[in-house]
C-alpha cells in the first residue's frame, strides 16, 4: 500500500506542470491540434477527400418535417421543370440506328426447323429419306443419300435422287417399290407409299462485307437472305440494309432491300439461298438522322433520289404534338447550314449524306380553367367559349350527389382571374345562380359550408381509461377527448399530457385546446420522480417532493458544475410549457418535470478568471489521479491473485 501511494504521489508531482497551464494555453493546444488535422487532411488523394465532401453533403438527418406549403412549392417548382424539359427531351436520348437489332434480338428457338418443305426442293447428299409402307404390306426405312447421290434399301435396289426434286423423288420411288409390291398399284390399291424428308443437309453459304460474323455458314437449306443473316449474327451497323446482293456463280442474281421487310412489313424476296451462294453487304452510302416528333427517331440509310417525306414515312410518321415545319441541317463540304421545310414541301427535298433532320414540338398553348374546393373531382379542365360557371361544376360530378352538394357553399365562389396589367389576378365573387360566363385560365374555388366539416380521428394512449381512437371536428378540445376516452386512470399524471402533430410535440396552456385531426395524445404514468440534467455534478432522476424549490434539487444533484451557467436554467413541465428561472422567478417544480442546468459558453477573446482556470484544471487532474488510483489498485489486486 506505500508503494501504491509513493507511485501516486510521484504521478501527481510530475503531472502537475502539465496541470497547472492556464485555460489560454489549453485552447492553443486545440488550435494546434486543430491545425495538424487540417495538415493531415491535406496530404489525402484528392479522391478520399472527394468521397468525404461527398458523403457529408448527402447525409440527410435522422428526421425531417415538412410543411404543407412546402410539399406544395416543391410540386409546383418539379411540374415547372418538367415542361422545360419537354422541349429538350429528344436531345439527350440515344437514337438508334434503325433496322440492325432486327437480326439480333431474337430467342434461342431456331425457328426455321419449322419451315414447310416445298415440292421443288432439290435432294442432294446428306439429305434423309423416310419411306412408310401401310396396308397390306408394312415397311418403314430411313436411309441417307450417300455423296453420290444413292440410296440402297434391300430387297428393293439402289433408287438414285441426287439432282431431283421432291416431287419427282416420290414418283420416282413409287414406280420401283410397285415392281416388289403389286398392291401398291391398281384402281383400288390395298397398299400405299408415303415419303417424307429427316434431317436435311446443310448448304454452304458465303457471307461477306459488313455482316457481324463473316465467313462461311452452315445454314437451313430453306433459309432465304432475311433468315440467313439471322443465322449468321446480322448486319454490322456500317453496313447497308438497302442493297444487299445475291451472287450465284459470280453473277448477281438479286438486291435486297431490307427496309421492305422490317419497316414496311412486306416478304423478302422469296429466293432461296443454294449451296455456295454469296449474301454480299456493302457500306452504308449515307446516314440521315431524324430527331424530334416523331414515332421513331433514329439514323436512317437513304438511296438515291429519298426525299425528306420518305424519311418521314420510315421514322412512323409524325406525332401529335408535331409542329407543321421540319428544320433540315446540311452539312456537307458546299454547305453548312440550316433551313425550315414546310410538311407539305418535304417530297420536294430530297435527302442526301451529311443531312439531318429535327422535327420541333408545336409550342403549348393552355387552353382550360381550374377548379379547386369541395369538388368531387378538382383540377385542370379543357376550356371553351361557351364555358359556365355550371358546366364546369357538372364535369366534376358534384352536383348528381344531393350528400356532397350540400357540403358546397354555392353562394360565396371565388372566381381568380388573369389580370390585363399582367399584376396580381382579379378576384370575383360569385354564385351559383349568376352561372357566370368563364374565360380561359379562370382559378374557381369552392368553398365548404363550416357545419359540414367532416369528421376526423385522433389516438389517445398512456392511463387513460379507454385508450384508443377517437372522433374530433373543427371545435374538438383536448376535455371533449379526455371525457370520451373515459377519464384519467388512478396512475395517471394530471396534465402530464403529451400532444404530437406532424410528429413534433406541442406545448399546451390548458384542457380547452383545440385538437386536429391525425393528432395524437399520450398520458404519462405518474412516476414520483423529476429529472435534472445539464450541467450538475450528479445528472439524473430525483423523487419527487411536493414544495421542493428548483435550487434545492441542484443541490440533491450535486450543484453546479465547472461548466455550468447559472443564470441558464429552465424548467420544463410535463405539458411541455419551458420556463426560463432567474433570480427573481422560481416557478413550482411538478411531478414529472425536467430541470435543464445550462453549459457556459467561452468564446476565444474571452479571458477566464484565475478561479475558473484552477477549477477546470482541477477537476481534469481528479479525474487523471482517480483512473491511475483505480488502475494501480487493481494492478496490486491481480498480483496478489
Amino acid at each position: 500500500m506505500k508503494n501504491l501511494l509513493r507511485t501516486s504521489f510521484i504521478l501527481t508531482i510530475s503531472l502537475w506542470p502539465i496541470l497547472s497551464q492556464s485555460y489560454q494555453d489549453l485552447q492553443k493546444l486545440q488550435e494546434e491540434y486543430k491545425k495538424a488535422l487540417e495538415r493531415q487532411s491535406i496530404q489525402k488523394p484528392k479522391e478520399i477527400t472527394d468521397a468525404e465532401k461527398t458523403a457529408k453533403s448527402t447525409a440527410l438527418p435522422d428526421k425531417l418535417i415538412y410543411s404543407r406549403k412546402d410539399i406544395e412549392s416543391l410540386l409546383v417548382n418539379t411540374e415547372n421543370l418538367l415542361k422545360e424539359l419537354e422541349h429538350l427531351e429528344d436531345s439527350v436520348k440515344k437514337m438508334p440506328y434503325v433496322g440492325y437489332d432486327f437480326f439480333t434480338k431474337r430467342d434461342s428457338i431456331p425457328f426455321w426447323q419449322n419451315l414447310p418443305i416445298s415440292d421443288d426442293y432439290i435432294l442432294g447428299a446428306g439429305d434423309e429419306i423416310i419411306i412408310s409402307l401401310w396396308g397390306e404390306s408394312n415397311a418403314l426405312y430411313t436411309e441417307t443419300i450417300n455423296r453420290d447421290g444413292e440410296i440402297f434399301i434391300e430387297n428393293i435396289g439402289v433408287f438414285y435422287l441426287g439432282g431431283k426434286s421432291l416431287n419427282d423423288a416420290k414418283n420416282h420411288i413409287l414406280s420401283v417399290f410397285s415392281r416388289v409390291y403389286s398392291t401398291l398399284i391398281g384402281s383400288s390399291p390395298k397398299s400405299f407409299l408415303d415419303i417424307t424428308l429427316g434431317e436435311l443437309k446443310s448448304v454452304n453459304v458465303h457471307f461477306a462485307g459488313f455482316v457481324n460474323i463473316p465467313g462461311v455458314h452452315m445454314i437451313h437449306p430453306f433459309s432465304n437472305v432475311v433468315t440467313g443473316l439471322i443465322q449468321a449474327g446480322g448486319v454490322n451497323y456500317k453496313g447497308s440494309l438497302r442493297e444487299i446482293r445475291i451472287l450465284r456463280k459470280s453473277k448477281t442474281i438479286n438486291i435486297i432491300d431490307i427496309y421492305d421487310h422490317v419497316i414496311n412489313g412486306m416478304n423478302a424476296d422469296n429466293i432461296r439461298l443454294m449451296d455456295q451462294d454469296v449474301v454480299f453487304v456493302p457500306p452504308r452510302k449515307s446516314t440521315v438522322p431524324i430527331s424530334g416528333r416523331v414515332l421513331r427517331p433514329g439514323y436512317y440509310e437513304m438511296i438515291d433520289n429519298e426525299t425528306t417525306k420518305n424519311l418521314i414515312d420510315y421514322s412512323g410518321g409524325l406525332d401529335r404534338f408535331s409542329s407543321g415545319s421540319i428544320f433540315i441541317f446540311q452539312n456537307d463540304l458546299s454547305s453548312n447550314e440550316g433551313f425550315l421545310l414546310e410538311f407539305q414541301n418535304t417530297s420536294d427535298y430530297v435527302l442526301k449524306q451529311g443531312d439531318s433532320v429535327h422535327v420541333p414540338m408545336t409550342p403549348s398553348f393552355s387552353n382550360y380553367v381550374r377548379i379547386e374546393g369541395q369538388v368531387k373531382n378538382p383540377g385542370k379542365y379543357p376550356f371553351n367559349k361557351e364555358m359556365r360557371l355550371s358546366d364546369i361544376l357538372k364535369a366534376t360530378m358534384s352536383l348528381n350527389d344531393e350528400d356532397f352538394y350540400g357540403t358546397m357553399n354555392l353562394t360565396e365562389v371565388e372566381l381568380f382571374r388573369r389580370n390585363p396589367s399582367g399584376r396580381s389576378p382579379i378576384k370575383i365573387l360569385t354564385g351559383f345562380s349568376e352561372n357566370i360566363l368563364l374565360k380561359n385560365g379562370d382559378h374557381i374555388n369552392i368553398k365548404r359550408k363550416m357545419f359540414f366539416k367532416p369528421i376526423e380521428s385522433i389516438i389517445i394512449t398512456g392511463e387513460v381509461k379507454k385508450p384508443g381512437s377517437y372522433p374530433v371536428n373543427n371545435s374538438s378540445s383536448l376535455t371533449d377527448i379526455l371525457d370520451l376516452s373515459g377519464g384519467y386512470s388512478d396512475n395517471a399524471l394530471e396534465d402530464g399530457i403529451e400532444i404530437f402533430r406532424d410528429s413534433v410535440k406541442i406545448s399546451w396552456e390548458n384542457k380547452n385546446f383545440i385538437l386536429e385531426s391525425g393528432d395524437s395524445l399520450n398520458v404519462l404514468k405518474r412516476s414520483g420522480l423529476i429529472f435534472i440534467g445539464g450541467e450538475v455534478n450528479v445528472p439524473g432522476y430525483l423523487s419527487f417532493n411536493n414544495g421542493d424549490s428548483i435550487k434545492k434539487y441542484i443541490r440533491r444533484a450535486g450543484g453546479f458544475s465547472s461548466y455550468a451557467q447559472i443564470d441558464n436554467i429552465y424548467l420544463i413541465h410535463p405539458n411541455g410549457n419551458a420556463i426560463p428561472v432567474s433570480r427573481w422567478r422560481s416557478p413550482k417544480v411538478l411531478e414529472g418535470s425536467k430541470i435543464i442546468v445550462g453549459q457556459q459558453t467561452i468564446s476565444g477573446n474571452q479571458r477566464v478568471t484565475g478561479w475558473q482556470a484552477f477549477s477546470m484544471i482541477s477537476n481534469q487532474a481528479t479525474n487523471i489521479i482517480t483512473t491511475i488510483l483505480t488502475l494501480s489498485l487493481l494492478a496490486s489486486q491481480s498480483n496478489a491473485n
